[in-house]
């Protein structure tokens, strides 16, 4: 005990000591200026611009998966993927949007604002009106459980905690992720299928209340929309799964081709060309503000309603979040610290929640890409914030005729990796049964519900 609290006064007995925490606590500090522009810096550069062209779908897509309006995923790109890079000591994590992390600030949104209970009101975006002057917008939850988040994982390093994680066995964290994506996949089938206007649903039993709701709107699907999803997804998966590695072996390049943002392109314009919205009655992402917002101040009293929330996002944040940086920091021969990486996440959710965003985390598809396409350090970080700028500043409005559709097929192909894990069951059962039961269990609670957690 001695010892635990000698290393919160020690850093203060002398400026030397001083100086060196203060270092440690701010890594840019120590990089930067050793770093190796001639080596370093084309590779920097074409890995965020490419990590950067995945983060404009999937922050529209988790964005509304979040009961929020479209750029808020981008703002949530930008923000605290910048402030991670002055604190962070991983060089590849990319910070965003994530779809498990959307899903459960999605559920605390509907828990607080009650949208869910005006169905009309969910087609036009999150940033509607209700009559009732005490309820909170989407954004003012999503703000207030972005800082709570932020002063959790913060404290959790403060109180030098970061050794829980190695407590999250890759079997826990496998089972709360593919049963979190179960979720995420259910979400997504009503704007895949065109249908307006569904019920909400809770309580035990929850996912698939949701799936008989929709079998029972069988007769209202849009067919438009069932078309644009299909031919989405087999694109997407076609693209991803069999043109990239072909062309990678072809070109010998690791750069993959951003098949999500090229779907976005194609599927606005064909939306606009042929009026989908008003002809087939289509679901579009309608309005995208220009500019960068200003800082805003929170609603600090929705933070007791939001604890439940706060915890369960922030250690599943934490636990994706460390093991992957340890994961590429092991390939890729340097070190991480995951004590400060605590430190790094809190501080990104804190600063950012002063803007317009919502619960950021790590994800696994951009970091792999990110390693993939030759990425060196954080630097990157800055060139795929410029180009978020540049699609806020200057394409935002051409992105407002966006089918909702396009964006439900881009999530469920990115699920992808996650639902696949179900296949390690099999694997797990002879290996540990401790490990099968942990990984049994995590998925059949949030199959049955996630809103347990909130």
């Amino acid at each position: 005990m001695r010892k635990f609290l000698r290393s919160y006064y020690k850093p203060f007995t002398s400026l030397k000591l001083f100086k060196l925490s203060l270092i440690s606590f701010i890594p840019i500090v120590q990089w930067l200026p050793h770093y190796n522009w001639k080596e370093n810096l084309l590779p920097d550069v074409i890995g965020g611009l490419t990590v950067g062209v995945m983060h404009v779908p999937q922050g529209i897509a988790y964005a509304l998966l979040a009961k929020q309006e479209a750029v808020i995923g981008l703002y949530t790109s930008m923000f605290p993927s910048l402030i991670y890079m002055v604190f962070g000591t991983s060089r590849h994590n990319s910070i965003g949007t994530f779809a498990v992390a959307s899903l459960m600030t999605g559920l605390a949104v509907d828990r607080l604002t009650h949208v869910s209970d005006f169905p009309g009101l969910e087609e036009f975006g999150s940033n509607v009106t209700l009559s009732t002057d005490n309820l909170p917008t989407p954004i003012e939850v999503a703000s207030a459980l972005t800082i709570l988040i932020g002063v959790i994982q913060f404290c959790l390093g403060v109180l030098r905690l970061s050794f829980i994680t190695t407590y999250f066995s890759d079997q826990v964290v496998s089972g709360f992720t593919t049963g979190a994506s179960c979720h995420v996949f259910v979400s997504q089938l009503k704007d895949a299928f065109g249908l307006r206007g569904m019920p909400s649903r809770s309580g035990p039993g929850y996912l698939f209340l949701k799936l008989y709701d929709i079998a029972a709107n069988f007769n209202r699907i849009n067919w438009a929309a069932v078309i644009m999803s299909v031919i989405s997804i087999a694109f997407l998966v076609v693209g991803k799964d069999h043109i990239n590695p072909l062309v990678k072996r072809k070109f010998k390049t690791s750069i993959p081709l951003p098949f999500e943002f090229i779907l976005v392109i194609a599927g606005t314009t064909i939306s606009y060309l042929l009026d989908m919205n008003r002809i087939y009655n289509v679901r579009i992402v309608h309005h995208i503000p220009p500019g960068l917002p200003g800082v805003s101040w929170p609603r600090f009293s929705l933070m007791p309603d939001l604890i439940t929330n706060g915890l369960g996002i922030s250690v599943v944040v934490l636990a994706i979040h460390i093991s992957l940086a340890k994961m590429f920091a092991k390939k890729l021969n340097y070190e991480v610290d995951p004590g400060q990486e605590m430190y790094a996440m809190g501080l990104a959710s804190i600063g950012s929640g002063f803007f317009p965003v919502m619960p950021n985390a790590c994800s696994l598809g951009r970091t792999i890409v990110s390693v993939e396409s030759g990425t060196r350090t954080q630097l990157s970080t800055i060139f795929s914030i410029m180009l978020l700028i540049s699609v806020i500043a200057y394409f935002g409005k051409l992105l407002e005729t966006l089918p909702m559709c396009i964006l439900s097929a881009i999530v469920i192909v990115a699920l992808k990796g996650m639902l696949n894990n179900f296949k390690e069951l099999r694997t797990l059962w002879p290996l540990s049964k401790i490990d099968f039961v942990c990984a049994k269990y995590m998925i059949q609670k949030f199959k049955i519900n996630l809103t347990y957690l909130q």
